[in-house]
């Protein structure tokens, strides 16, 4: 046994529950917390050295193939300019034969546009190569890749490299599809091993390709014990058979209701403010998404599904509210993203019982004066956005994520992020905050029992800081000590 000491350990069993000292088991559980540090004989102590101490950190909702691939490639985060890109893209060497480049803003460059196809054509006339926007929702590609992906319908002769909604999912699929095993199983000991040095001990990932393929699904499933950090598994896909098949509990994901605000695609109620003549994309029809829905919660399979503006959060909620209402369950199933919502819709979802899964750095970056949801929504739209406290005083079940690859997976950067709402009025409180990102988070998988707080029985998953996030100044800039998990102390 171990017994962990000389550290503040906040439980998040209640906003003032410390601890000063917690005994683990050789399995890695806690046997025994204690308000004064006990004297025990014959067991290692291992001195935290003054830290504060947090329930390890979960983030509900990323897409870590992706990002652990793309972060072994090209990022193009800080680019200011395309000649930067065309710099960056010309050294990136291939894997598996593509060539991969993300978190792109043409609104950050000088040039306030996209590389055209004859530009990536000029870098990579031989190699695939596909550049993503940061939000995911469109992307550019080169010569080479349009001619191998095998498209629905032929691509235009007037084609630019530039794709949304379908056509930018397929392009994204095909490159994500055929990498060898050892290149999948990098892309995720990279994606766990970037969770972990910010403080993760479980976080929630996507698999599939939306529609009926699980892609590396069952890949990773036998390969989680290989990982530092724990995955919660989401096969991405909407055919109820696959997933009852692999033995999901789950279903969904980043399946899209509509697209993203910067593309123009998030599903509004009204149209645009910068572009009226348009109100974004509902993806699917009404009867498509209340068969997909009415089948899984059938068969018990928690839903999840990507809904930003309030069109397509409506549309989804009135699935949810139907099978609620014919057969009521706790299965919790999920809006990813929630951006855009009025109270009508969170009453709604508070009486369906459905949970929120948001990402408070997308406030951070494109709210606020002059940003991106002011040009696009307008200013009393855009105080209508990540609207946290608004969820959290309804008591729907709230938790926090990253949507990385869109944002750094970083807690600490979401729960400052959380905590600094543009609107005040939806800032949640520092320990608010940290419960989106651990007990709440435990409960939307059902893992309240084993991890979320700390308290005898559960798992010893634990991060170490150097200051009280409860009182920093600068929530984001915490150094991180150590993270232990199941009571093996892994240093930062």
């Amino acid at each position: 046994m171990k017994l962990f000491y000389n550290a503040q350990f906040h439980t998040i069993k209640e906003e003032e529950d410390i601890v000063s000292a917690v005994l683990v088991d050789d399995k890695g559980y806690i046997k025994e917390t204690f308000i004064q540090t006990p004297e025990i004989e014959n067991i290692e102590k291992i001195d935290l050295k003054k830290d504060f101490v947090y329930p390890g950190f979960i983030d509900t909702h990323t897409h870590s193939f992706e990002g652990g691939l793309y972060t072994l490639n090209a990022n193009l985060e800080s680019v200011t300019c395309l000649s930067e890109v065309f710099e960056i893209l010309s050294k990136t060497k291939p894997i598996s034969g593509k060539i991969f480049a993300f978190h792109f803003d043409e609104n950050n460059v000088e040039e306030k546009r996209f590389p055209t196809i004859t530009e990536l054509d000029n870098i990579s006339p031989n190699i695939p190569l596909i550049l993503r926007r940061v939000d995911g929702h469109s992307c550019v590609i080169n010569s080479k890749a349009a001619k191998m992906i095998d498209w629905e319908k032929p691509l235009p002769s007037t084609f630019d490299g530039h794709l949304f909604g379908r056509a930018n999912g397929k392009a994204s699929n095909w490159f994500h599809r055929d990498l060898t095993d050892e290149a999948i199983l990098k892309s995720y000991q990279q994606a766990a091993n970037i969770a972990l040095q910010n403080g993760h001990t479980v976080i929630h990932t996507m698999i599939g390709d939306a529609y009926s393929d699980i892609k590396h699904y069952k890949l990773i499933k036998e390969n989680l014990h290989l990982l530092p950090i724990e995955f919660v598994l989401y096969p991405q896909i909407t055919d109820v058979d696959v997933a009852l098949e692999i033995g999901s509990p789950r279903i969904g994901g980043c399946v899209l209701a509509d697209g993203s605000i910067g593309s123009h695609s998030a599903a509004l109620l009204e149209p645009y403010s910068d572009k009226p003549e348009t109100s974004g994309i509902l993806y699917r029809s009404n009867d498509f998404w209340q068969n997909f829905v009415q089948r899984a919660h059938k068969n018990n399979l928690q839903v999840a599904v990507h809904c930003i503006g309030d069109a397509a959060i409506s549309q989804i909620l009135s699935c949810y509210e139907n099978v609620q209402r014919e057969d009521p369950k706790d299965l919790k199933h999920m809006i990813i993203h929630n951006e855009l919502t009025s109270d009508d819709i969170l009453d709604k979802m508070k009486r369906a019982n459905v949970s929120a899964i948001m990402q408070p750095m997308f406030d951070r970056l494109w709210a606020g004066k002059n940003g991106l949801y002011e040009k696009r929504l307008g200013v009393k739209r855009t105080s209508n956005t990540t609207r946290l406290a608004s969820v959290y005083n309804r008591n729907i079940l709230l938790t926090g994520s990253s949507d990385w690859y869109i944002t750094n997976i970083n807690a600490l950067m979401g729960i400052d992020a959380a905590t600094r709402i543009h609107n005040e009025k939806e800032q949640l409180t520092p320990y608010q905050a940290i419960e989106i990102y651990t007990k709440n988070a435990a409960i939307l998988s059902g893992d309240q029992n084993r991890f979320g707080t700390i308290e005898k029985g559960k798992l010893a998953n634990f991060v170490c800081l150097k200051e009280n996030i409860l009182v920093s100044k600068s929530i984001k800039d915490i150094p991180i000590s150590s993270v232990i998990i199941k009571g093996i102390q892994n240093s930062i």
